[in-house]
């Protein structure tokens, strides 16, 4: 297990607008992003292009002294029409320590038994089509996957880190087990989604919209101790939307 003296939060100060119950981050530097967006026009069909790069500090205390890890990210996304007016394409790709900023979502590090900060890479991509089949009428669908590379230390037999294959997963496969039986990290989440969205009304009284969606998603985690466990779900989601200006 960890070192008690492992510190990567601290309890709110509390007074002002802190919150005693709440855990502060240890960061000592905030996160920087720098982004550049391209908008040209190719004939009649419109194109944005953009790309973005993320600097963030992980850091922890452990024994009286503090370990940081500097880490990059970086990604962009293209919006495309690919018939003016009817089709779009959308395609997004990331790369980094992104952590906290994917939906999975993912830790942003693990720790080894001395407190080095154990980062995790974190590889995002989706890829979307939206078919305006009126000017009221969309129909829409999206593919995309957020994977994590693992990143682990042993201190002997004991296991550190994310997605150690010495991890104990003989109880993931069994209903209610014991959570010490079924660690599980998350390897990687995929989704395709679809659905429609219509405006049923628009007009002196506002305007009134409605859509429905689904989605299947699978989680796959890492091997260990047992086997890699994995699940899948079907989700079925409803809207409407009324907005009176």
């Amino acid at each position: 297990m960890l070192n008690p003296n492992l510190q990567v939060n601290l309890t709110g100060p509390g007074g002002s607008f802190f919150n005693n119950l709440n855990n502060v981050s240890l960061n000592q530097v905030p996160d920087v992003t720098v982004k550049a967006a391209w908008d040209p026009r190719l004939g009649p069909y419109k194109l944005h292009v953009e790309g973005w790069a993320l600097y963030r500090q992980l850091l922890d205390r452990f024994n009286s002294a503090n370990h940081s890890y500097d880490t990059g990210s970086f990604g962009g996304h293209v919006f495309a029409e690919l018939i003016p007016k009817t089709l779009d394409l959308q395609l997004y790709g990331a790369h980094g320590v992104l952590g906290r900023f994917t939906a999975t979502p993912f830790p942003d590090a693990a720790v080894a038994q001395d407190g080095t900060v154990l980062p995790l890479s974190i590889t995002a991509a989706a890829v979307g089509l939206i078919w305006h089949a009126t000017p009221s009428l969309d129909v829409y669908s999206y593919a995309g996957l957020e994977k994590a590379k693992a990143n682990f230390a042993n201190v002997g037999t004991v296991p550190f880190g994310y997605g150690n294959p010495l991890y104990n997963n003989t109880g993931c496969f069994t209903e209610n087990t014991p959570a010490a039986s079924c660690n599980g990290n998350t390897k990687e989440v995929r989704q395709v989604t679809a659905g429609v969205y219509d405006t049923l009304y628009q007009g002196n009284y506002g305007t009134l919209k409605a859509g429905v969606q689904y989605s299947y998603t699978q989680r796959i985690a890492f091997a260990g101790v047992g086997g890699a466990p994995k699940t899948d779900d079907n989700v079925v989601m409803t809207q409407i939307r009324y907005y009176p200006f």
